[in-house]
């Protein structure tokens, strides 16, 4: 009895036979189990590899039963399978391979594939800063002994460049991209790469919502905006020169006219910072703080006018003032001047497109003035003098005249005393007589001084004198 190998697996038969014949048995299967034996690699494709091509590593191995595959990178398992793909291969790809056949009854490792990836490669500054000089290199991992030419791209777009170099200085924003090279006479390219250049912001802008008109009582957010990298990590917010807020949105609600003037949004990162420009920020708002101010202020003559000026602060400003009298429900007036023509309360409404507000009530006095007391001091004076004018001339007369009326006197009782000039006579007046009379106008006010002066309530001294007068 030999030893049984793998080899003796098969299909086994028995024929017998005699001197009448012969007959051939049903097959009987021999099933050989033995680990594996022979393992080998294959690559596909074939020939030379670049780095980006897509690759294939084929395992095979006999066993029985069949066998479990397991990939290995130096001492590294690196997949399961009889095949192994590495798409878009790279560089680090790069090294030898085996294959690891097994089964229940052992196991057996391929010989090592080694593999040679071929490739270009841009080698690019890890922290590059706006500003900075910065050279791109192609680089390769085999010898180009007919100094080929190279091609250069940016974004999928060809550069002048044709070295192995790219130079970009200084470098800027715009230079940030993904970036590769060719050697179209070998049908070798690089992977992309990215560039990537850090920068202050720029570009800062600030937005507001809603846009439009901004009433006083609704809320408004502003918004800034700026281009960095990396993005910007402080937001801070000013209203003319004091610091109102931080963050990317400055939001006040239920704003008011207080809220009004000029905004502007700081934005730093860790390579600077920069101020946008202002926004200016107009509230509209009702008339508010409506006042009514005096002119002349004080007390004012009898019978003259004062003018009436009313103030408000409103936004847009006010487009109507009008006028009341307290006690009365029709306007008096309108404009931002009004001229009271009498004593009383007066107040204003102002009013524009976005509410109105009525102002406090102002009384207008009126009194006596020193002027007018002159002028009434005057007037009585020239009064007086006038009547004392005229008694002394009636004296004068009646003196003259006396000598002639000796003879129709004669009857007459000398020493009774004539009664006209008794009347005339200023000495024999008695206290209620004109110079009392004189003494009470100097000193009466207002309505006395005008009885005082008035002809036909002077008694008895105007009655005396128009009867001297008619006598002669």
């Amino acid at each position: 009895m030999k030893e049984i190998s793998s080899v003796d697996s098969g299909e086994y038969k028995c024929r017998s036979s005699n001197e009448h014949g012969e007959k051939l048995s049903e097959a009987l299967t021999l099933n050989v189990l033995y680990p594996p034996k022979s393992v080998s690699v294959s690559i596909s494709p074939s020939g030379v590899i670049l780095e980006g091509s897509s690759v294939t590593l084929t395992c095979s191995s006999d066993g029985n039963p069949p066998v479990e595959y397991n990939w290995i990178k130096g001492t590294s398992s690196v997949g399961k399978g009889k095949t192994y793909t590495k798409k878009k291969i790279s560089s680090v790809d790069s090294g030898e391979y085996k294959c690891r056949s097994s089964n229940e009854h052992g196991e057996k490792l391929s010989e090592a594939l080694t593999l040679n990836v071929l490739y270009l490669q841009v080698e690019v500054p890890e922290r590059v800063i706006e500003g900075d000089e910065v050279t791109l290199t192609c680089k390769t991992s085999f010898s180009l002994s007919d100094r080929p030419t190279f091609t250069w791209y940016r974004n999928g777009h060809p550069l002048s460049s044709n070295t192995d170099q790219l130079h970009l200085q200084p470098v800027s924003r715009e230079d940030a991209g993904s970036y590769d090279c060719a050697v179209w006479s070998k049908n070798l390219y690089s992977p992309e790469v990215t560039l990537n250049v850090r920068y202050p912001p720029k570009s800062i802008s600030v937005s507001i919502s809603p846009s439009g008109e901004i009433v006083e009582g609704r809320s408004v957010n502003l918004t800034c905006r700026s281009d960095a990298n990396p993005p910007v990590q402080n937001y801070t917010w000013f209203k003319g020169t004091s610091s109102v807020g931080k963050g990317e949105t400055y939001t006040m609600k239920k704003i008011s006219s207080v809220d009004s003037g000029e905004y502007k949004c700081r934005s730093s990162n860790e390579h600077g910072e920069k101020l946008s420009e202002a926004l200016t920020l107009n509230v509209l708002y009702p008339p508010k703080s409506v006042s009514v101010s005096i002119s002349p202020s004080g007390e004012t003559a009898e019978g003259s006018s004062v003018n009436l000026t009313c103030s408000s602060d409103a936004n847009p400003p006010v487009q109507n003032y009008t006028w009341f009298k307290e006690g009365g429900s029709s306007p008096v007036g309108s404009g931002h001047s009004y001229r009271a023509p009498q004593r009383g309360s007066y107040y204003c409404e102002a009013q524009n497109e976005h509410g109105s507000q009525k102002s406090a009530a102002v009384t207008v006095k009126g009194v006596w003035n020193s002027a007018l007391y002159a002028v009434i001091g005057v007037t009585a004076g020239c009064g007086c003098l006038s009547i004392i004018i005229a008694v002394f001339c009636v004296r004068r007369k009646r003196r003259g005249s006396s000598a002639d009326d000796k003879n129709q006197t004669q009857n007459v009782d000398p020493n009774a005393k004539d009664d006209t000039n008794t009347a005339l006579d200023p000495v024999s007046r008695t206290s209620d007589d004109v110079y009392n009379t004189l003494a009470t106008v100097h000193s009466s006010p207002s309505d006395d001084l005008y009885s005082a002066l008035d002809p036909q309530s002077r008694s008895p001294e105007y009655g005396t004198l128009a009867t001297v007068r008619n006598k002669h």
